[in-house]
């Protein structure tokens, strides 16, 4: 097994896609976003993952939870393959369907 695979704890802890679920939690609950998620869940290839994070990011650009670009970054380039999609959309989307705790969010 290569140790530079992607796995979804790995992928959970990294703080670009602990960003990017928070954002996606705060636009679903606050903005009502839902079509972000269904985009999400619909990426299959780098491409396609990168359209749908693009439009997401479009769609909630004053938000104050928006990702930083270094966050960005970091998150195209964990998505080199079609696994590593797979497994940052669903630590993404795990992320933000997680409960909500406004303690953690004031932080």
């Amino acid at each position: 097994m290569c140790s530079n695979r992607l796995t979804l704890p790995t992928a959970y802890a990294d703080e670009a896609v602990q960003a990017f679920g928070k954002a996606l939690r705060a636009a679903m609950t606050f903005e009502q976003d839902y079509a972000s998620l269904v985009e999400l869940e619909g990426a299959e290839t780098a491409e396609g993952f990168a359209a749908a994070i693009q439009r997401f990011l479009r769609r909630n650009h004053k938000s104050p939870s928006r990702p930083r670009e270094g966050h960005l970054e970091r998150l195209m380039a964990l998505a080199k393959t079609t696994d590593d999609v797979r497994i940052l959309r669903a630590a993404i989307i795990s992320y933000g369907l997680t409960l909500w705790d406004k303690k953690e969010e004031k932080s």
